[in-house]
């Protein structure tokens, strides 16, 4: 290139640039008044795309600047280098700032906080670029002022993508690794609100980087409590007490891979704790100014936010001594005596007994070789004498000690004060006195003390905190008859809700007295009417068990409901010819036939999740079987995008290259009003003899026109397939 051409593109390039500049405060004076085009909006979504030219090539212009050759030659070469580097880094600095006024004016974008700093910040950044350009190339040319206007100008540069970055990415976003973490200090539980210590901090870690004053994507920002209430482009963000029809839980419960899904794929999501604490404070009102101390005491938000609050646990414990002899523990197991480690491949040691019949002091000495492995040991309901504790205090490792109901009338318990590292020691349920008790005074690290049951009176028990100060003393509870109480749910002990032939159902309550009301009809069970639960209940076919806890003076529980399902056949094996989509593989073919339902969260690892192409899967008999219905178990959750199959097609046949179409059956579409429910899809037909079955549940390949997804594709799950 001669030096005349040189010349031309240079005179050409500095027009460019003074009317990108003049442009640029053409923008800034009307920008209020300004309508993009669709065309040029998708030009301003490209400013994060060409912001690291005028980054590098500034930065290596200014570089050049401060750098002195030797040679002549060299020197002049430099400089006519850095003057078309800072040229080339002024233009393109130009065209990012008209981008990025472009995309300023979208919306999600307000005019106040960072990104005000930022425009003005890359603004100034482009004119002193632009100013120091013509300047090195004037007659008049002043080093010193040169040198000093590209070290500003590098400094603007640094600053302007430090508050770009902190919009994209949230504050702090690229000093946060050297930044010392700022820790908040803990808050007394009896000061601590729900939404300003709870609430507000998750939105502020997981929402905040794209929902603030600065970057309001949607035209939702979350600074302020009437920002929350206002919502934003899409509504309101939640309804008080109505958490099932709150746009924030319908967002965070999407499928990840969900457009709409909060937080975006990528981004940081909320645990499940967190989930369950902002659906409780919506549920109880969503209130700013409500205490944690204030809320009930069974509450579920209050017993969430007692969890969190707490402080983080101490480290775990480190023990100092080898791991005991696999084939003696092996030996010393027995039925009635079971010694493991408390966790894989840990040296520490836990016993527990059971059978008061096959227990006596032998049950313990034969222990001593474990002595100094063994950390806790649970010897509830054992006919544990006094002169025991002489052979249990030889386990000088002990930090955990259950003797609550056994024989024990507390002339010995000075022998358990010379445990050095004993923690917790249980005495509820027996004959020990107030007396008994004072030689435990000594034992160094004792935290617990259970007493409930004991021989001890209630002002015993009260004055007793005062002799032991470092101790916790665990009364239990006295029912006076003065105040009602809810009782819980009634607990289920099978741990499979599919069976083949019949199965006994066990349900419990850990109070004892309680009565346990049940119907198997679906309808709501009563304490009166209802019948009532004794051990156990022969289930021969699929039965929805709904049940009630009940006793005298004290309120009913909420009704708990149980769904069993009855699955004759069981297939030998299980193929999918088509493979689940994103992270919904469940545990693989095996989730069609483990005996375990899906439940109401599809993303538990139970649930086979499609929507690309139809879920096919082959289930294999190595015997034919006379079949004459089939049962998918399937998700809706319609603001999910979970639907109902189109339709479920159930083939058979002696194998897989000799099959006919059984049945073919086409549910009910979702309705926008639908809940989200586990169902069935089921096909019956006439009695056929078949050692293959194929499955093929297809998804809605349309979304309705009512849904946030018109037109889209929808998901459909699966999870326990039922043969009978």
């Amino acid at each position: 290139m001669t030096v005349k051409q040189q010349a031309g593109w240079q005179s050409t390039s500095s027009s460019v640039l003074f009317a990108g500049n003049i442009f640029i405060l053409f923008l800034l004076i009307f920008s209020s008044r300004i309508v993009l085009p669709p065309w040029l909006q998708v030009l301003g979504r490209m400013h994060p795309l060409l912001l690291h030219f005028p980054i590098v090539l500034i930065l290596i212009a200014g570089i050049l600047t401060f750098i002195r050759l030797r040679e002549p030659a060299a020197e002049i070469w430099k400089q006519q280098l850095a003057s078309v580097l800072l040229l080339a880094g002024a233009l393109s600095a130009v065209v990012t700032v008209i981008m990025g006024l472009f995309l300023s004016g979208e919306e999600g974008y307000t005019g106040s906080g960072t990104l005000q700093w930022h425009k003005w910040s890359g603004v100034i950044m482009c004119w002193l670029a632009s100013g120091l350009y013509w300047l090195s190339n004037s007659a008049m040319q002043r080093p010193l002022l040169q040198k000093s206007g590209l070290l500003v100008t590098m400094v603007l540069l640094i600053i302007t993508g430090h508050l770009g970055a902190d919009i994209t990415h949230g504050e702090n976003f690229v000093l946060a690794p050297v930044t010392p973490a700022s820790k908040k200090a803990g808050v007394p539980f009896d000061q601590a609100l729900v939404y300003d210590h709870l609430v507000k901090p998750i939105l502020e870690e997981k929402c905040m980087n794209c929902h603030n004053a600065g970057k309001a994507k949607g035209e939702l920002a979350m600074d302020l409590p009437q920002q929350l209430l206002k919502g934003g482009k899409s509504g309101k963000l939640f309804v008080a007490g109505q958490p099932d029809v709150s746009l924030l839980i319908e967002r965070l419960h999407l499928p990840l891979d969900a457009k709409k899904h909060m937080p975006p794929a990528g981004k940081p999501q909320l645990t499940p704790e967190e989930t369950n604490l902002l659906y409780y404070w919506i549920k109880g009102g969503a209130d700013f100014k409500t205490k944690v101390a204030a809320l009930p005491a069974r509450d579920s938000l209050r017993l969430l936010a007692t969890a969190l609050l707490q402080p983080a646990p101490a480290a775990a414990p480190v023990y100092n001594f080898a791991a005991a002899d696999e084939k003696l523990v092996q030996k010393l197991n027995n039925n009635y005596r079971v010694i493991y480690p408390v966790a894989l491949n840990a040296a520490p040691l836990v016993v527990n007994c059971y059978n008061k019949d096959q227990f006596n002091a032998k049950t313990i000495e034969e222990l001593l070789p474990l002595k100094k492995q063994i950390i806790e040991m649970h010897l509830q309901k054992m006919p544990v004498q006094d002169a025991d504790l002489n052979t249990i205090a030889q386990f000088t490792e002990l930090r955990v000690l259950n003797l609550s109901f056994t024989n024990l009338k507390g002339q010995t318990l000075s022998a358990l004060a010379k445990l050095l590292h004993l923690e917790s020691l249980s005495l509820s349920g027996t004959s020990v006195t107030a007396k008994d008790l004072q030689v435990l005074k000594t034992a160094p690290s004792l935290k617990e003390l259970y007493l409930w049951n004991t021989a001890l009176s209630a002002t015993e028990l009260d004055q007793l905190p005062a002799s032991f100060k470092q101790v916790a003393i665990i009364k239990g509870y006295t029912d006076d008859g003065k105040q009602l109480l809810k009782l819980n749910q009634p607990l289920l002990l099978n741990a499979a809700m599919v069976f083949s032939k019949d199965m006994q159902l066990q349900l419990k309550h850990p109070i004892k007295g309680v009565e346990i009301r049940y119907t198997t009809d679906g309808s709501a069970p009563d304490s009166l009417q209802s019948p009532v639960f004794k051990d156990s209940l022969a289930l021969n076919e699929s039965t929805t068990i709904r049940a009630i806890a009940s006793k005298k003076g004290w309120y009913a529980s909420d009704p708990v409901q149980f769904n069993f399902y009855k699955s004759v056949y069981r297939p030998d094996s299980v193929v999918l010819i088509t493979q689940p989509d994103g992270t919904y593989a469940g545990n693989g073919a095996k989730t069609l036939c483990d005996g375990q339902k899906g439940g109401l969260d599809q993303g538990n690892g139970k649930w086979l999740g499609y929507v690309k192409e139809p879920m096919t899967a082959l289930l294999l008999f190595k015997q034919p079987v006379p079949l004459q219905s089939v049962s998918v178990g399937i998700l809706r959750n319609i603001n999910g995008y979970i639907f109902p199959p189109a339709q479920l097609e159930i083939w058979g046949g002696v194998d897989a290259q000799h099959l006919k179409l059984l049945k073919r059956v086409v549910p009910a579409p979702g309705k926008k009003e639908d809940p989200a429910a586990s169902m069935e899809v089921a096909g019956t037909f006439p009695v056929t003899p078949v050692s293959c079955i194929k499955l093929v549940l297809s998804p809605v390949e349309k979304l309705p026109l009512w849904h946030p997804g018109k037109g889209g594709r929808g998901w459909v799950f699966a999870d326990e397939v039922l043969l009978n």
